[in-house]
């Protein structure tokens, strides 16, 4: 619920703007047939304060750690995991990097707020999650690979704060076009 909560307010910080450009029905008058120019509409995107969106990006954050720990509640077989988890991964990278772009067009007093706010929510992650979300590293640390995902998700939140993204992983701030 959170998650989908911060994906639609997400759409609404990266400055979507709702455009319509529907062109209005043709006339006709005698043989000849005209068409009317189409119109757009444009409207503005909803404003966020840096605190607001700091708070978009935490909560993001923890709601990454649930949607993994649910995802391997099961214990599925390593293949299973490998791949769910590099789609939920990815989900979340894309989710990241739009509340990123929000981030990187702000000043340096306006990114240090978000940050604060991130941390401050970062706190909030209840023991309970983190020892799950340890448990489940534990529970594939003998497949590199699904135990290397899982660590990721313990830094995802790099992918919204393209400084740290471009210095700890430059060929993904590359693949992301952030680099």
């Amino acid at each position: 619920m959170r998650r989908a909560a911060a994906v639609l307010l997400a759409a609404g910080i990266i400055g979507l703007a709702a455009c319509g450009g529907d062109a209005a029905a043709p006339s006709t008058t005698g043989a000849a047939t005209t068409t009317a120019p189409p119109t757009t509409v444009t409207t503005a995107a909803p404003t966020v304060t840096p605190a607001e969106l700091g708070d978009q990006i935490g909560d993001l954050y923890l709601a990454a750690y649930d949607d993994l720990i649910v995802l391997l509640s099961g214990r599925p077989d390593a293949a299973a995991a490998a791949t769910d988890l590099a789609a939920l991964k990815e989900q979340y990278v894309q989710d990241f990097v739009a509340l990123g772009r929000a981030r990187e067009a702000l000043g340096a007093a306006d990114r240090a707020s978000v940050d604060a706010r991130i941390t401050a929510t970062l706190d909030r992650l209840p023991t309970a999650t983190y020892e799950a979300y340890q448990q489940a590293y534990t529970d594939y640390s003998s497949d590199p690979e699904v135990a290397q995902l899982i660590a990721a998700f313990n830094i995802i939140g790099q992918y919204a704060n393209f400084d740290l993204l471009r210095q700890q992983a430059p060929d993904e701030a590359e693949r992301l076009g952030v680099g």
